[in-house]
């Protein structure tokens, strides 16, 4: 029984391993490569997007962000991380996505970055939301992932997780 249970972990590590290295990474902008299912396109100018045979759409986008508040970057990257400025973001993100109802935003301060975690509901059109927000040296990027009702969430989690930042 436990070379039973031993073979089917190395096959699943393996499996899910291999499924993995198929990604495409595309390069964001020189701090940020975002990995995507397979080659995204560029939809605008600081947006790459990718809607996969289940109809589940990836999408990674940039904005400069301190530079528009007109914030130093060391500035923003203390303000990012409060409470206040999350809550203000959060009214600012709802309005773009009307018909999705939005958590909280989770903050997680990394060692170089603040990051916000939310996901949501369309029940109309009958889809979700999860979005994983990244705030690196005064610019904003925004990875998304909208999911069908009844597709798999295998592929949205690594999305969201796998991106690399380089100095």
């Amino acid at each position: 029984m436990k070379k039973l249970t031993l073979i089917c972990f190395l096959l699943l590590t393996y499996a899910v391993s291999f499924a993995q290295k198929d990604w495409f990474k595309q390069k964001i902008t020189n701090r940020l490569t975002v990995s995507f299912p397979a080659e995204p396109a560029k939809t605008a100018g600081t947006t790459f997007a990718l809607k996969d045979t289940t109809n589940t759409i990836f999408t990674a986008t940039y904005s400069f962000i301190a530079q528009n508040l007109k914030i130093d970057q060391k500035a923003f990257s203390k303000l990012a991380a409060t409470t206040e400025f999350a809550s203000e973001f959060l009214s600012g993100l709802q309005t773009t996505l009307p018909g999705y109802n939005l958590s909280a935003l989770k903050i997680k301060q990394n060692k170089n970055y603040v990051s916000y975690f939310t996901a949501g509901k369309n029940e109309d059109e009958h889809k979700s939301i999860s979005m994983h927000i990244l705030f690196i040296d005064g610019i904003y990027y925004s990875l998304s992932c909208v999911v069908p009702d009844g597709a798999s969430v295998k592929n949205q989690n690594v999305f969201l997780n796998s991106f690399q930042v380089t100095k």
